[in-house]
């Protein structure tokens, strides 16, 4: 779809709305109006990327002989000085093509590297019938047009505490803010690769929605182009997409894991195939025994050592005594039934042999795991079902975050774990968080590397290998932010490129960022607790509850 127009109008909307298509714009600079297009292509912010202009100038040459003196007359140039007045930065695509004789057009690309500087002419190349296009450079705009001439540019840092700006570039307080440290000499290598200049704001949010639909903090300084880029990397959040641009390269590792321990590793040994397994074969069992145990009482009263046999069996066998029967082979804890026939004999022999190969591997199995993490919670459904107390770091986005999640889990883990209505809340400083995790049972949820820097200090070297961590969040790791059809942001997305290839990016990421630590060593004293034996327990104290009860009958049974 095209117009022409051969008169000045107003621009139909649809002219100037639609920018994120690759419109191309031609314009006769020789046109009585052409200022005036300019001028109003200036103000609807038609010069931005993607949209491509180009100008033609016709600069026919007249030569004549007065008193063989050569002269020349030219058009006048002063169309030309508008460009000093015109939002035609970086990012612009804005070619002039000027005929000077015949079928000879000279290209001229046109742009400011800032609003306070003037216009650059830079030469493209030449045009002819005969030869075609001849470029003097293949070149990218963001290559070109990388040197900004000391444009001064504006950028803000989010930070959570205010010392956080007085150790920057100290390494120091690894743990405070340390997203904020990492990309301030970040953007400070972009700047100086651009040959810019940068001041830096600061504010205690990185911006979040208000309830009149304005941003607040970093995102709502790039949204009003009060900064021209983010110097702290933020989530790419659905609200903020179209708000802001996001730039990826700052995909250092910000996850925020939740840190537990195990309760229960009595079920952990076998998978749950191997206990159904096991179930089915105990049943087995148990129904041939008891038929096996019944033919032989009712042969064994039968034969000739009938007397004998009484004497040794008084009373019929019942279901009971089969149950012990297996209970105490299963169990290793023996019983008191001899087999005398040989089908009996054959099915005792079996559960013996079972018991005896399951009992090696299963305490095999639990001295393993006793030295080492379990995968049992490996969902946030499964953190829920877990006895596992669960704490939040107290800081400005995790509560932010946290609220804004729709989907059930996350909300029961905020409602009934996190903020449960009548007790106190567990929002709580990342030492206490990590604390706890050591010496209780509790899930702890946080920034990784202070956590991890607090585990390297704090923790022994066994007590690193019992940690294991879910992702909670779920979010793509933080990105750079700019201002939405940022002149610079082609140049800002080459320099980011770069500093990763150069390797600048890792420099602050391994000083300031602690990985998971490495779990060395397992072989010390293992320490067993109310933790470790806390199932057990469950079913011993359940066990005596029981037999109570089935005493308490005894006891009625006898008096009546």
């Amino acid at each position: 779809m095209h117009n022409i127009y051969n008169f000045y109008e107003e621009f139909n909307p649809k002219i100037y709305n639609n920018l994120e298509h690759q419109n191309l714009y031609i314009l006769n600079l020789d046109c009585d109006y052409a200022i005036e297009v300019l001028r109003q292509a200036h103000s609807k912010r038609m010069f931005v990327a993607p949209t491509k202009w180009l100008l033609f100038q016709d600069r026919k040459t007249m030569t004549t002989n007065d008193d063989n003196v050569n002269s020349t007359f030219t058009y006048d140039d002063s169309v030309l000085e508008i460009f000093e007045d015109l939002a035609i930065y970086p990012d612009s695509d804005v070619i002039l093509a000027r005929r000077f004789h015949g079928d000879f057009l000279e290209l001229l690309s046109i742009y400011r590297p800032s609003p306070q500087k003037g216009v650059i002419w830079e030469n493209r190349g030449n045009w002819t019938i005969e030869n075609g296009l001849q470029m003097s450079t293949f070149d990218v705009a963001s290559a070109r047009r990388r040197n900004l001439q000391q444009t001064a540019l504006k950028s803000c840092i989010a930070v959570t505490n205010p010392n956080t700006i007085n150790h920057l570039t100290d390494f120091k307080d690894k743990s405070v803010d340390p997203a904020t440290k990492a990309n301030y000499p970040w953007i400070l290598h972009l700047v100086n690769r651009m040959n810019a200049t940068i001041s830096f704001e600061v504010t205690g949010n990185w911006g979040y929605r208000t309830e009149n639909g304005s941003w607040s903090g970093m995102i709502g300084m790039l949204e009003r182009r009060e900064i021209d880029i983010g110097g702290t990397a933020t989530f790419l959040v659905p609200e903020r997409i179209g708000v802001v641009q996001y730039i990826q390269f700052l995909c250092f590792i910000f996850r925020r894991p939740l840190l537990s321990t195990v309760s229960n590793i009595f079920t952990l040994p076998f998978q749950r195939n191997v206990w159904i397994a096991i179930a089915v074969f105990l049943v087995l069992v148990f129904c041939l025994l008891y038929l096996s145990i019944k033919w032989e009482y009712h042969r064994g009263r039968m034969t000739e050592s009938a007397a004998y046999w009484n004497q040794l069996n008084p009373s019929k066998p019942t279901i009971s005594d089969n149950f012990l029967i297996l209970l105490g082979a299963f169990s290793q804890q023996g019983y008191w039934y001899e087999p005398y026939r040989v089908s009996s004999r054959i099915v005792t022999l079996m559960l013996l042999l079972a018991s005896m190969s399951l009992y090696a591997a299963y305490t095999a199995n639990i001295v393993g795991l006793l030295q080492s993490t379990t995968d049992s919670i490996k969902t946030l459904s499964d953190l829920i079902d877990s006895p596992l107390k669960l704490g939040m770091q107290d800081i400005v986005y995790n509560r932010h975050y946290f609220k804004s999640f729709q989907d059930p889990v996350r909300k029961t883990i905020l409602e009934q774990r996190i903020e449960p209505k009548g007790s106190k809340s567990n929002w709580m400083s990342i030492e206490e968080g990590v604390r706890r995790v050591k010496n209780e049972l509790f899930a702890f949820h946080g920034e990784f590397s202070a956590i991890y820097q607090l585990v390297q200090d704090t923790y022994l070297e066994e007590e690193k290998c019992g940690l294991t961590e879910i992702d909670f969040l779920h979010l793509i790791y933080p990105l750079l932010v700019i201002q939405k059809q940022s002149p610079y942001s082609e140049i800002i997305k080459t320099g980011a490129l770069k500093l990763r290839e150069y390797g600048l990016k890792y420099h602050e990421e391994y000083h300031l960022y602690t990985r998971k630590p490495v779990c060395s060593s397992q072989t010390s004293f293992i320490t067993i607790g109310f933790t470790e034996c806390y199932f057990a327990l469950v079913i011993m104290g359940y066990g005596i509850l029981f037999s109570v009860i089935v005493f308490a009958f005894e006891l009625l049974w006898h008096k009546r």
